[in-house]
């Protein structure tokens, strides 16, 4: 009870929290990155489970240290995630682009920078309706930092998964037995062995790597069927192949316009109640258009020294001016539906792709460097928010909060930048069987394919309209059975990522699966037991994540100094 207490009344923003917060937020962004590079997933956990460790190791627990500690290190990871797609995708229909566009350092931590910092800012007027909803996803993480006080078990369970993943890693890169396969498979099937997949089935659950499965069982299915089963046939080439990457599109777009339609209850609500917090907010109500405004004159003056041509920085400036009141309803949006149900779909890039398109037919590369501003921008708006929820619900003061998020932000996009970076130049490319980039294909298909139709009249030549329209129904027709009978945890996402990303990655995301679907079987009748045995495992999951990150991440940075081919 006193150390509760002592907790209570104790700093949050230390030094210790913002150096261990920061050493986290680059081992999650290499880890983020990898992951989604890898499988088109990224459900990392476990920060404030390290967070705590490490804070145990060097003194007493505090858990409003280890909120802060949590909250920079998810700062840390937005530059990078809110670029990262785009950046890909730029890269891998970089022949379908005028503007040849270098992916150079200097672009990636000012586009990361520049979003990051003035999102912050974006829906502050109106934070304090937005903290008063729910925020289902958030109230979990604030009892488990609370609860975290406790001892040596915790300790030794998150010790020993991170030295087993870790070992476990190293033995198998070493012994380059890492991708299990026969001759007479392609490389993209077969079985990955990797503690971290596994930790990622824990994480998705049953039904989501299910899912994945069967996307992974249809890919093959179109490999050995119509590509005539070829055994040396590559990755980036098969996932364009129309009976594959035409249904995803289909399925993906219209599953995401399907989420804005069933929920149109929740948008009429949040575009109510935006009029209603703009005339009565407290807030110094003109952060929020200042920032707006700063966006597309600092990214004006930058890029034109970046990029050294001013009619490509004037024309993604024009695409950012488009975007910008677009990405602010969608950002309110978002924030709205994540604190009233967890879980919201962003509209705004279909609606600035189509009003660009229609105005002025920007090229390819300025869509997509556009796009990366505005993620920056939206992204980083809701992570501020439901940081701030986060330290209402553990007593920490919100000046605290937005210091220790723009703490983060200048080290997390030179972070971002580098991680970034270096998958594209070191690591052997991004769009290729080592990182195949999924949902990168999926961003720049579905841009290139809108821009080319509503421009040329032409489709490039992996979509097949029979097949959209195929992906397109089938989506509906779930989506209206999934709203009626109120199912939940099946998504035809996964099952689309799965069409996209290697077989050999969603195997091993099986015994993560089966392990969350045995402790729902065994403790079913006793929810107390099975929350206790589900935090137990969270912890170990955790540390399989950091194990073979920690290794991943040193083995990789090893290529700049020792050739390891």
């Amino acid at each position: 009870m006193n150390s509760k207490s002592n907790a209570s009344n104790s700093k949050a923003l230390t030094k210790r929290a913002v150096i261990f917060g920061l050493l986290l937020g680059m081992i999650y962004t290499f880890l983020g990155i990898y992951l989604s590079y890898k499988v088109g997933l990224v459900a990392l956990g476990g920060i404030f489970i390290l967070g705590y460790m490490l804070l145990q190791l060097t003194g007493s627990y505090n858990y409003k240290e280890n909120v802060i500690l949590t909250i920079i290190a998810s700062a840390c990871l937005l530059p990078a995630f809110e670029i990262s797609d785009n950046i890909a995708a730029l890269i891998i229909f970089r022949q379908y682009s005028n503007y040849q566009i270098v992916i150079s350092f200097p672009l990636l931590f000012f586009i990361g920078l520049v979003g990051s910092i003035l999102g912050i800012f974006l829906l502050m007027p109106f934070k304090d309706h937005l903290l008063s909803l729910k925020w289902p996803m958030v109230e979990p993480s604030a009892k488990m930092m609370k609860a975290l006080g406790g001892g040596k078990e915790e300790r030794k369970r998150a010790f020993s998964s991170m030295f087993v993943s870790a070992a476990i890693t190293l033995t198998t890169l070493l012994g380059r037995i890492r991708t299990l396969t026969l001759p007479s498979l392609p490389s993209f099937i077969g079985f990955e062995v990797s503690p971290m997949m596994a930790g990622l089935g824990f994480f998705i659950s049953l039904l989501g790597v299910i899912s994945l499965l069967l996307g992974a069982l249809y890919s093959i299915g179109v490999w050995f069927f119509l590509e005539g089963a070829n055994p040396t046939l590559n990755l980036s080439k098969h996932i364009m192949h129309p009976w594959i990457f035409s249904l995803a599109i289909g399925i993906m777009v219209t599953t995401a316009l399907m989420n804005i339609v069933l929920n149109r209850k929740a948008f009429a609500d949040a575009l109510k109640s935006f009029k209603r917090e703009r005339k009565s907010s407290n807030f110094t109500y003109w952060v929020s258009p200042i920032s707006m405004i700063l966006l597309p004159l600092i990214a004006l003056v930058g890029l034109y020294f970046i990029l050294g041509s001013f009619q490509m920085t004037l024309e993604i400036i024009y695409v950012t001016i488009i975007g910008i009141p677009i990405t602010f309803l969608a950002a309110f949006f978002v924030a709205m539906a994540r604190g009233e149900t967890g879980f919201a779909t962003s509209f705004s890039i279909d609606i600035v792709l189509l009003m660009s398109i229609l105005l002025f037919a920007p090229d390819l590369a300025i869509l997509l460097i556009g796009f990366s501003f505005m993620n920056a921008l939206e992204m980083s708006s809701n992570r501020t928010i439901q940081s701030l929820k986060l330290a209402s619900l553990t007593e920490i003061r919100e000046k605290d909060v937005l210091k220790a998020i723009i703490i983060s932000i200048i080290p997390g996009a030179l972070i971002g930048a580098g991680v970034i970076w270096f998958f594209i130049n070191v690591l052997g490319g991004i769009g290729t069987n080592i990182f195949p980039c999924p949902s990168a294909y999926v961003t720049g298909g579905y841009v290139l394919g809108v821009r080319e139709a509503i421009i040329h009249g032409l489709l490039p030549e992996m979509y097949d309209l029979r097949i959209i329209l195929v992906g397109a129904v089938i989506s509906i027709i779930f989506g209206v059975i999934q709203a009626k009978k109120k199912l939940k945890g099946f998504s035809l996402i996964p099952f689309a990522i799965g069409t996209l990303i290697p077989a050999t990655y969603i195997f091993p995301m099986f015994l993560g699966a089966a392990l969350d679907i045995y402790l729902k079987r065994k403790y079913r009748e006793n929810l107390v037991t099975y929350n206790q045995e589900r935090n137990k495992w969270t912890i170990i999951t955790s540390g399989l994540f950091a194990g073979e990150g920690v290794v991943l991440m040193f083995f990789y940075l090893a290529y700049l100094f020792i050739p390891l081919s």
